[in-house]
């Protein structure tokens, strides 16, 4: 089986990238912005406003090992990362969404 080149002119060639990375950035932008404007940990009330979880599940979450933390005396923080990842990782995804 053959395989076949495509050779583009310079001038399709710069418009192949070009439209690869305006893709890309409209895909990262949002996401670079969005973690450059948050703090890098959320006390509980943080959480629950993010993710709309009562303390009690929140507590189910640390005590079931569901979800990372960090404890001083009372005062409890989750990494933003943490609860990003442990949100996403339970995210259903939509008809037709890749």
């Amino acid at each position: 089986m053959k395989e076949q080149v495509y050779i583009p002119t310079e001038k399709k060639f710069r418009e192949i990238i070009s439209d690869e990375v305006e893709s890309l950035l409209e895909r990262r932008i949002p996401k670079i912005i969005r973690r450059a404007n948050s703090k890098e940990y959320l006390s509980t009330a943080d959480f629950k406003q993010l993710s709309g979880f009562s303390y009690r599940k929140q507590h189910y979450l640390r005590s079931e090992g569901k979800i990372s933390f960090s404890q001083e005396g009372r005062k409890i923080v989750y990494r933003t990362e943490d609860v990003e990842k442990f949100m996403d990782e339970r995210r259903i995804k939509a008809q037709g969404e890749e």
